[in-house]
């Protein structure tokens, strides 16, 4: 796990490298300076400023940050109410896959042991 946020702050530097400086200097300098000192010296990202983030083959974790650092210090109230509540969203459509995930483990296992009798 440390090792693929390692990778990803390789990623979200690159990245922010591109940023306008007036929209760069929103972040704090410490959360930089963490991202530095923590990165992945032997990992590679390229960032290609002709496409978009969407197209970039970014991590997850990667992907995580950078909303976060968005929300953090690059929204506005309506985008981080919106923000809210497709995280809320998501949350909740992974707990509800996860509960059928469960159910179905449940079916399976009860259709095999009535089966065994």
């Amino acid at each position: 796990m440390i090792k693929t946020y390692s990778k990803a702050y390789v990623e979200v530097l690159e990245i922010i490298k591109y940023l306008p400086m007036e929209e760069y200097k929103k972040i704090p300098q410490e959360k930089i300076k963490f991202f530095k000192d923590n990165k992945d010296d032997n990992y590679n990202f390229e960032f290609d400023p002709n496409k978009s983030l969407a197209q970039q083959n970014i991590s997850k974790e990667a992907n995580s940050i950078l909303i976060t650092l968005f929300r953090d210090y690059f929204a506005t109230e309506k985008q981080k109410n919106i923000l809210k509540n497709l995280l809320v969203q998501n949350q909740e459509k992974i707990e509800k896959e996860k509960i059928k995930q469960y159910t179905d483990k449940l079916t399976k296992k009860s259709e095999n042991d009535s089966s065994n009798y």
